[in-house]
């Protein structure tokens, strides 16, 4: 089938380039080849670019293991195994070379640096899988609050508020 394929969110407009904080929406996905159906295999929240970039890179070599298992793996004992031919798309091949590669795991941290999307694709006969990382904004920390004042008590005095009934009063029904 196709072999991997690398896209790259483009530059960003006139926009100025988005600051901290920033987190990362990581997720890996598997779609069939129609296009009609997507799974997604697992995802994480990244707060900053080099967990994200590190959990690309385990997620591929993850990926890698589960498509392409050793052959004497315990739960495949008993089954029956044949050589591929080299004709034979080889997704798990192309994801452990991409993460194995130090140039393309720079690459990819200076791109998140930068709040720029991610997207890692490979193909099989059955389905394309894809690594994508989104950078999202967070939300700023509130500033500060002012002091209490000093003549105001800085929380209510236990046993006071409108939600309890004053001491001496019951009612019976």
């Amino acid at each position: 089938m196709s072999p991997a394929v690398l896209t790259l969110a483009p530059p960003a407009s006139a926009r100025a380039p988005m600051r901290s904080p920033i987190a990362f929406r990581c997720e890996a996905t598997a779609h069939d080849l129609s296009g009609s159906r997507e799974v997604l295999l697992a995802t994480y929240r990244g707060r900053s670019p080099r967990l994200a970039a590190r959990w690309l890179r385990a997620e591929a070599h993850r990926l890698a293991r589960l498509l392409s298992p050793a052959p004497d793996a315990l739960f495949l004992r008993d089954a029956p195994l044949t050589a591929a031919g080299p004709d034979v798309p080889r997704p798990d091949a192309a994801l452990r070379a991409w993460a194995e590669d130090d140039r393309a795991y720079e690459h990819t941290l200076r791109s998140f640096a930068t709040g720029r999307a991610f997207i890692f694709t490979v193909t099989d006969s059955d389905a394309r899988y894809s690594l994508r990382v989104y950078p999202l904004p967070t939300r700023r920390p509130a500033p500060p609050q002012a002091p209490v004042p000093a003549r105001c008590p800085p929380h209510s005095p236990a046993g006071t508020g409108r939600h309890r009934r004053p001491r001496g009063r019951r009612t019976f029904r």
